[in-house]
């Protein structure tokens, strides 16, 4: 009787291994079927969101052909007044989604989307962009600029102005990227310490760029030598060093130009803000400051075509924001640098971006620089902080 007994206790053991041994199988199936599960759901998540990217990248394009049917129809001598006008409500006034069906671009005139053309394979995706909005008119004009290039910003605004608003170094900037957020504080002397000018090697990490702004402008009409100091001291071309300080100046004028006088500053000190990284999100540069300009030679009225030149020292690359202001009011660009905003869909899942377009980026070429002689050309050239290493090199006087 115990043997029969000791019997079926072996037994119930076993079904109870059994049992245990089909739950983890069953746990360890479901769990990778699930895995799977997932990451195919993300990968057709990844691939829906970039084929929405794709379509509203594809709305941007298409925008850029619509700004340049509006430069070929609308800034000639005698426009075609019927299809300069539709543009200008388009892209000045309404400012609608279906801007590109509307203008003829793409689609037809009342389609709430633009169908992306594709091949067999993309259909299932059933591309398309839904809103594309075409803004000439913008309240500020961005940009980046490398060390040992320039960057050549049209001021051209909607109205008169006499005052421009430039904010340079964004938190894309600060060189020391690995440390945490609140610990990538811009590094700023003050006033006490002067407006020194070290090598390149010596510049502090995560210090603004010493930013160099020229102003080149003129009136109706103006001659060459407008471009140089005339008798009266004024000139139509100036040029400013804004020194990066912890406490410096919020303002300056495009007056006090170095090369004019000389008792003018050489450097110009302009506040920056040390805790622009870890501050309110609305603080996108750490420095800031209002350039005055003065009128135009010939010029009684704020009127002017002009042209601000920035030349970031020290720095590899600056982020920077101009701002256009008469008398501290603000007056937006005018077919500068428009705004695309896209949105973009691929079945039911959406993406939007935003673009800025270049409208004026060939029309006035400003070179680095340039060598127009008529004979020969030898120049040595040597840079030193030591009087005693300098060498005249192996030029002679030309006969």
């Amino acid at each position: 009787m115990s043997i029969q007994q000791h019997r079926s206790q072996n037994g119930a053991v076993s079904i109870f291994i059994v049992i245990l041994t089909a739950l983890l199988v069953t746990i360890i199936s479901v769990s990778f079927i699930r895995i799977m599960i997932q990451t195919q759901q993300q990968a057709a998540t990844a691939d829906l969101s970039q084929s929405a990217h794709d379509s509203a990248l594809a709305g941007v394009e298409d925008a850029k052909r619509l700004l340049v049917t509006y430069q070929k129809d609308c800034t000639q001598t005698v426009p075609p007044a019927e299809r300069c006008a539709t543009l200008e409500r388009l892209l000045r006034v309404d400012i609608p989604c279906d801007t590109i069906q509307q203008a003829g671009v793409e689609g037809n005139p009342g389609d709430k989307e633009v169908i992306i053309k594709r091949g067999e394979g993309d259909k299932a995706l059933d591309q398309a962009y839904t809103c594309v909005k075409v803004m000439l008119e913008t309240n500020d004009y961005i940009g980046s600029v490398n060390r040992g290039a320039s960057r050549l910003v049209p001021l051209k605004g909607t109205g008169n102005f006499n005052e421009v608003v430039l904010e340079w170094y964004s938190q894309v900037d600060l060189q020391n990227a690995n440390n945490n957020p609140g610990e990538r504080r811009v590094a700023l002397n003050d006033a006490s310490s002067g407006l020194a000018l070290p090598k390149l090697k010596d510049w502090p990490t995560n210090t603004p760029s010493l930013m160099r702004a020229q102003l080149i402008q003129f009136g109706s009409t103006f001659k060459l030598s407008d471009f140089d100091k005339l008798d009266d001291g004024s000139s139509n071309a100036h040029t400013l060093f804004l020194y990066p300080l912890s406490t410096g100046r919020d303002s300056v004028d495009f007056a006090e130009d170095l090369r004019l006088s000389q008792s003018s500053d050489v450097l110009q000190p302009v506040t920056c803000d040390p805790n622009f990284s870890t501050s309110t999100s609305d603080s996108n540069y750490a420095c800031k400051v209002v350039l005055k300009l003065p009128n135009a030679v010939g010029a009684t009225d704020t009127s002017r075509t002009a042209y601000l030149r920035l030349d970031p020292i020290y720095n590899n690359l600056t982020h920077f924001s101009v701002n256009l202001q008469n008398n501290g009011q603000l007056v937006k660009f005018k077919d500068v640098q428009p705004i695309v905003d896209s949105t973009g869909r691929a079945n039911d899942l959406f993406r939007r971006v935003q673009s800025r377009v270049e409208l004026e980026n060939d029309v006035f070429p400003y070179p680095e620089s340039a060598v127009d002689l008529t004979g020969n050309l030898c120049k040595t050239f040597l840079v030193t902080d030591k009087p005693d290493d300098f060498s005249p090199g192996l030029c002679n006087p030309l006969p």
